[in-house]
């Protein structure tokens, strides 16, 4: 069986993870929050838009793990809350004040993240993912060590029925005048429960929905799932670190925009949560920092001065585009287009100076 170059993969392991150890804490605290934040996203892709209607349509806040309706948010925050290590317990359990979730997973549910968290605690299978990955050699101290330890987890769980995919199918679609094809995908299995325990026991820091559903099908072969599995795993890492460099620059132009308020503000930490979570209603703001709701405004109010957010109808504020310089002054001071200018600046100083004289000959 040919194995899999892995070196890009390696790379970018290696790079998020020093970008994490050597983060401000401030940017580590921020980086959590945005980690549950898209532990939504993955769950949502892995378990399936849930209930038809209009709350589970595939929409920016069904995406949002603030904004959206759907009644699943509450249980994935409240189990990260008690099962993530610190630094994912701390941020999901401030997400969950700010959207007061509730409800909790189910017992089938709860069955599937007991059997992903057993799996996930430590890597004893060698099986044929793992072989196809190439990752039975890899030595704990490599970058690749996590990655090797979800994929052994993949090996263990595909044995399980509530884990292993199963293909979709083709099926007929009646139009008003012809028939089409229509593919319908198979229904959501375990994999959701993998890629959240994965995230509750920081494998990858930053990083989740790093295994796809594809790694559990049991049509494909051992290589086509190693394929996909390196593929998805590439991605999401790359976009982490893609993502840990937007929150620092957000925060550092942050910084700069709000340094002349008070030490008393707060509109620095409400700044962070929008730089975490994205869009925010001012009653979140005013949960996340245990402040009132008046106190909430007063802070949203500062970052829409300050030009980093937006006040929009409804109390919520969304992060403001930065604004580019223009670049039309550097133009005129050079070429053509500079001598014209200061023609120009000669001729209205000479109108001035005239006009003047004119006024005081009157007087």
């Amino acid at each position: 069986m040919p194995r899999l170059d892995l070196t890009l993969l390696a790379y970018a392991f290696g790079r998020l993870a020093g970008a994490s150890r050597f983060a401000s804490p401030e940017i580590r605290k921020v980086a959590a929050l945005a980690t549950v934040s898209d532990a939504w996203r993955a769950y949502r892709r892995d378990a399936g838009a849930g209930d038809v209607g209009p709350a589970h349509q595939a929409s920016a806040d069904s995406m949002s793990i603030l904004l959206t309706d759907d009644p699943r948010r509450d249980a994935v925050v409240l189990w990260l809350a008690a099962h993530g290590v610190p630094a994912i317990a701390d941020a999901a359990t401030t997400v969950v004040r700010m959207v007061k979730a509730t409800r909790g997973f189910g017992r089938d549910a709860s069955g599937l993240l007991d059997a992903a968290q057993d799996a996930a605690a430590q890597r004893t299978s060698v099986g044929p993912l793992t072989r196809a990955c190439g990752l039975e050699d890899i030595a704990q101290d490599l970058p690749l060590e996590p990655l090797a330890r979800a994929v052994s987890a993949v090996d263990v769980l595909i044995r399980h029925l509530d884990f292993a995919e199963g293909h979709g199918h083709e099926t007929m679609l009646p139009l008003p005048y012809r028939s089409v094809s229509h593919y319908v995908s198979a229904e959501p299995a375990g994999c959701w429960a993998l890629n959240l325990a994965l995230v509750a026991r920081g494998v990858v820091p930053c990083v989740t929905g790093i295994i796809p559903r594809t790694a559990f099908r049991l049509d494909l072969e051992d290589t086509e799932r190693a394929v996909a599995l390196v593929n998805q795993c590439s991605n999401e890492t790359s976009a982490a670190f893609t993502n840990l460099e937007r929150m620092e620059a957000a925060l550092g132009r942050g910084s700069d925009a709000l340094a002349d308020l008070s030490r008393n503000s707060r509109a620095a930490d409400a700044w962070a949560l929008i730089t975490a979570l994205g869009p925010i209603r001012r009653i979140q703001i005013a949960r996340g920092l245990s402040l009132s709701r008046a106190g909430a405004d007063i802070q949203a109010r500062a970052l829409a001065t300050a030009g980093l957010a937006r006040i929009e109808p409804g109390g919520r504020v969304a992060p403001a585009l930065p604004c580019k310089p223009s670049s039309s002054s550097a133009t005129l001071d050079q070429g053509q287009l500079g001598a014209a200018a200061a023609d120009v600046d000669i001729a209205m100083a000479e109108i001035d100076r005239l006009l003047s004289q004119n006024s005081e000959r009157r007087k």
